[in-house]
């Protein structure tokens, strides 16, 4: 199954951190193999929210054109790429590919035209070797293959915030993309702070959003800190843990999502 985390627009929603929690959780939980990846030119985050310095240290030792994203092009295009073959070029997060990160590109002419199109076929073939294939999707729809790959995706985490301008250029594009009401699909709305007048209540009514696909995960600190020293497994993994507080309620909020993305989600229209 193939999930894509996405927003309309860029730096409002905290896709990268929510696809990097739920992957995450998912792996904590679940006995599935579970790849997580982007399609990201510019900024590999999900890296750097998955793995702390050191890791990343060791990793630029390596010799990274035969890692990654890179990698798999190059041997896609040679006719050498079988499924079995991918969880070789991840890095593990846990044993027996509980939750492999799939590195972005290195090179930025490597994901542009010809080679956009050949991650589309990379993530099929992958969809053979892993259960899950947890996408953080390059904001909008122009200039990256983001478009098809909400088309193929199964599930599609649209991630939100109570910013009304974004809502409603979503509910814009929404209309003017009607295959994507089509989709099964959540809305995730980030740093919730339920004292605003944009309540999940008032969201779903306005914007008419399914209430039963609405989640809303709180702003916390401790995530924002983990985010930015790679951590975010780590604190995933400390509060599921917790029985009570903050850090409990930040847990649950995801693994509300988690249940119901796991059990098919809804279409949206």
């Amino acid at each position: 199954m193939q999930i894509a985390f996405w927003s309309n627009m860029h730096g409002q929603a905290a896709v990268t951190a929510n696809a990097a929690a739920v992957s995450s959780i998912i792996a904590l939980k679940t006995s599935y193999r579970t790849l997580v990846a982007q399609n990201h030119i510019e900024l590999n985050a999900l890296e750097h929210y998955l793995l702390r310095k050191r890791e990343q240290a060791a990793i630029r030792m390596l010799d990274y054109t035969n890692q990654g994203v890179d990698a798999l092009v190059r041997l896609y295009k040679n006719g050498r790429l079988r499924p079995e073959m991918i969880p070789d070029y991840t890095w593990s997060l846990m044993k027996n590919h509980g939750l492999d990160l799939l590195f972005g590109s290195e090179k930025r002419e490597n994901l542009c035209t010809d080679s956009q199109d050949l991650l589309l076929s990379i993530f099929q073939c992958a969809k053979e070797s892993y259960d899950l294939i947890i996408l953080d999707l390059h904001s909008g729809l122009n200039g990256t293959n983001s478009r098809r790959l909400l088309e193929t995706s199964d599930i599609i985490v649209y991630c939100l915030s109570q910013n009304r301008s974004l809502l409603e250029d979503f509910r814009r594009t929404m209309d003017e993309n009607p295959i994507l009401n089509e989709k099964r699909s959540a809305y995730l709305v980030s740093h919730y702070e339920p004292s605003s007048s944009m309540t999940l209540r008032n969201l779903s009514r306005e914007y008419g959003l399914d209430h039963k696909s609405l989640f809303a995960i709180p702003y916390h600190v401790g995530f924002m800190d983990a985010c930015n020293n790679g951590r975010v497994f780590d604190f995933m993994a400390y509060c599921l843990q917790a029985r009570k507080g903050p850090d409990h309620a930040f847990a649950q909020a995801f693994s509300g999502l988690i249940d119901h993305m796991m059990k098919g989600c809804g279409k949206c229209s």
